[in-house]
């Protein structure tokens, strides 16, 4: 015999709302990493410039000045 309740089934509704709430808090983290990357891109740059240029010029400068 079948039974039948006035009782709602929200365990779908329960699973949806979960994975609506994991996706947006993903992308609100992702739009953070985001934000944080673009915010430090051009004092990276710099500091590359700077560490390529010591690479490049200033270490053999010394070393041919050291005679080696």
């Amino acid at each position: 015999m079948v039974q039948i309740s006035n009782k709602p089934n929200i365990g779908g509704m329960k699973t949806a709302a979960d994975d609506a709430e994991y996706s947006s808090k993903l992308l609100a983290r992702e739009g953070k990493l985001f934000a944080g990357l673009l915010a430090t891109r051009f004092k990276g740059f710099a500091i590359g410039i700077c560490i390529a240029t010591l690479l490049i010029v200033i270490i053999p400068f010394i070393a041919k000045a050291a005679g080696l």
